[in-house]
């Protein structure tokens, strides 16, 4: 492949919601282009952009991949991007690491949830956009009504620079609205059939009226009624600036199966969209956090946008190069989250799907890979060394839905956290931590979807296999009342005996302390009944007993333990003799002072569509949730939040896709204990003494 500078260069993501056709799509551009022989297909297998055992198995897409395209002397990085909503931070990669973005529509389905994430994102970058609808050759293919659908969701300046001739199995090619010929390919050009010839010319003139104040001459005629007379070329310059301002938003159609559209579609791209040297890029200074602005003709840097992790090739990073030129022998400065340090650069490709096309340098706005980087992970910076810059990190969702992870062989617990650990390399949208309290190693991930094929890619990949289930809520006992209660520990055996005895005045501590779970110990002993070389271990026995649990196995808290009197042997007391009646002493104690099971209460924040506020309420109601308030976020959402039971929150975030069509999301922080209802403390509490029984 030559060299490409940044004038020559297109980086477009492509987007959508899942079975669009983005993958088909651009299967077809690469075929188009000629660097294969053979059009790949998803449903077959045969695509050069779904190679991941995962994908081919499921017929979608799950990772981005780099397609790069040559087509009349332009380099097009197109990066396909998953459609399912687990994979969502994927998507947000591939839209920082590009220029514009090209959304796909089904014509046979219209916008649908995740066309309107694609958008927003979009948006929220700033990135041109442009539409293509897909699947004009299927079954019930409607361009008018998705086009109506795209123009009610997105604004008017939506335009159709083309137009389909026919539908379902009689669609056979494309209009071209600046040109007014049909062009089923760039070699074959024909008049506008008769039947079309009006519709033709309202769709052009609805263009013109769009495009037409990014050209002064084209406004002038366009205003006069010189329509006839307008030039080719002014109307495509026209539309070129309105779209690389991200003020009008093109529409392109066409069937990637059948191959229609596609070349048009590509011209569009190279000439609409934007080169990488159109604007300058900001970062900051990574040693004051001052902004710095560096045009493409400086001095190197770049940004990881994703990572792929292999066990026998290790990581491939994927990078877009901001300015100045990256090199394939050189080395860089990594500046990551929170380190600093130096990477090699062992080699530099650009890719189609799978296979690696080997490249020199990289010039400024392209898109490369390496490998075999040491240290740096997705999101990190890499750059010249004097010339330090950092830019924003790609911002990934939280992770929603929560789940404890162990091994399905005993003993191999560690190599699947070591597996979980690798893919985090590659998934940043992965979490895994160590709960202290319940003892569990917790996953998070997007949904089901995303862990399930994280289950599978760890399997295929290292070898082991994780087990999913239902985290363990980190409850807490305490008690009503006070008691005074008396423990006794004897035992005689040869030699010398055992002998411990504590009263212990035990009640509820409503002070709010430093110590371990708010447990204060206190001693008032008098007359030395109880010698003073025992406190310590009356003491640790009272923490230790009470954080093992009495009723259900969780830490007792709120509790005032003060030893009052007891005696002792001058021969067999010893301090494990007192440990162990003080245990006595403290079980017998919370059994007597009527032991409650505490909840944890979370504060949720959920944001939704309103149109889905009554459901939303319902369901957290339905859950023992307490609303809290309303808020209205604009552009049609509103934020609910609620205090709600941990133990309800399992699986939420499946309920909140199923009740929003994907467009909720929400956001947990601890709020406080509450007392659990008595019909569901009994079920842990029962739950408890059958675990123990097993034991």
């Amino acid at each position: 492949m030559k060299e490409y500078t940044s004038e020559f260069i297109r980086n477009v993501a492509v987007a959508g919601h899942g079975k669009t056709g983005k993958t088909s799509l651009l299967d077809a551009c690469i075929y188009n282009s000629g660097a294969v022989k053979r059009l790949g297909k998803v449903d077959d297998g045969t695509s050069l952009l779904d190679y991941e055992a995962e994908e081919t198995k499921r017929k979608m897409t799950i990772g981005d991949s780099l397609a790069v395209t040559e087509w009349k002397n332009y380099k097009i990085n197109f990066i396909d991007t998953p459609g399912y909503p687990d994979f969502v931070g994927e998507v947000m990669g591939a839209m920082k690491a590009a220029d514009s973005a090209l959304i796909i529509v089904a014509a046979n389905a219209g916008v649908e949830v995740e066309t309107e994430k694609a958008w927003a994102l979009a948006e929220n970058l700033n990135l041109p956009r442009a539409f293509f609808i897909n699947k004009m050759d299927r079954e019930h293919a409607d361009f008018q009504k998705t086009l109506d659908d795209i123009k009610a969701k997105f604004g008017n300046n939506v335009v159709p620079v083309q137009l389909p001739i026919g539908k379902e199995n009689s669609f056979k090619g494309v209009i071209d609205l600046i040109t007014a010929y049909t062009k089923i390919s760039d070699a074959v050009k024909n008049d506008v059939p008769a039947d079309l010839e009006d519709e033709v010319e309202n769709a052009r003139l609805e263009m013109l009226d769009i495009i037409a104040e990014y050209n002064d001459e084209l406004m002038e005629k366009y205003l006069e009624g010189e329509v006839e007379d307008l030039d080719e070329k002014q109307i495509a310059e026209a539309l070129a600036e309105g779209v690389r301002q991200a003020k009008v938003f093109p529409v392109f159609v066409g069937s990637a199966l059948q191959n229609i559209g596609i070349d048009k579609l590509l011209n569009r791209v190279v000439e609409d969209m934007p080169a990488p040297n159109a604007k300058n890029y900001t970062g900051t200074n990574p040693a004051d956090g001052e902004p710095i602005e560096r045009k493409v003709t400086d001095a190197f840097s770049a940004q990881i946008f994703k990572t792929l992790v292999d066990p026998f090739v290790g990581r491939m990073s994927y990078i877009r190069v901001f300015t100045g030129d990256m090199k394939a022998d050189a080395t860089y400065q990594l500046i990551g989250e929170n380190s600093e340090g130096q990477e090699r650069i062992s080699g530099l490709f650009t890719m189609q799907g799978k296979k690696q096309i080997p490249l020199e340098v990289a010039h400024a706005g392209d898109i490369v890979v390496t490998s075999k980087l040491t240290n740096a992970k997705t999101a990190d910076t890499l750059c010249e060394k004097g010339a330090a810059i950092k830019y924003e990190r790609i911002d990934y969702p939280e992770p929603m839905l929560a789940m404890a992870v162990s091994s399905t062989k005993k003993g191999e617990e560690d190599k699947v956290i070591g597996a979980i650990t690798r893919q985090q390399d590659e998934d940043p949208t992965i979490k895994l931590v160590k709960d202290p309290a319940t003892k569990q190693t917790i996953l998070s991930g997007v949904g089901e979807v995303h862990l399930d094929i994280l289950s599978d890619k760890i399997q295929r990949k290292f070898g082991v296999q994780m087990k999913l289930g239902e985290p363990r809520v980190d409850y807490r006992e305490t008690i009503r009342k006070s008691v005074e209660v008396q423990g006794k520990h004897k035992k005689q055996s040869g030699g010398h005996g055992q002998y411990g005895d504590v009263w212990l005045k035990i009640g509820p501590n409503k002070e709010q302390t430093d110590k371990p779970f708010n447990v204060v110990f206190s001693e008032s002993v008098f007359g030395g009944s109880v010698p003073r070389q025992y406190f310590p271990a009356v003491e640790k026995g009272t923490y230790e007993t009470l954080a093992q649990g009495i009723i259900a196995g969780y830490p007792v808290v709120n509790v005032s333990v003060n030893l009052y009197d007891g005696s002792y042997h001058p021969v067999d007391s010893s301090e494990a003799a007192f440990k162990m009646a003080t245990a006595i002493a403290i079980k017998k104690g919370v059994l007597a002072a009527e032991p409650i099971l505490l909840e944890p209460i979370d504060e949720i924040t959920v944001l939704v569509p309103s149109e889905y506020m009554g459901d939303i309420i319902g369901k957290l109601n339905s859950k023992r949730g307490k609303i809290l308030g309303m808020d209205p976020k604009g552009k049609g959402m509103t934020e609910v939040k609620a205090l709600i039971p941990a133990s309800e929150l399992y699986k939420y975030a499946t309920d909140l896709r199923s009740q929003t069509q994907g467009r909720g999301s929400y956001s947990l922080k601890f709020s406080h204990y509450d007392p659990m209802p008595d019909k569901l403390a009994e079920k842990i509490i029962e739950e408890n003494k059958a675990a123990n029984a097993e034991k």
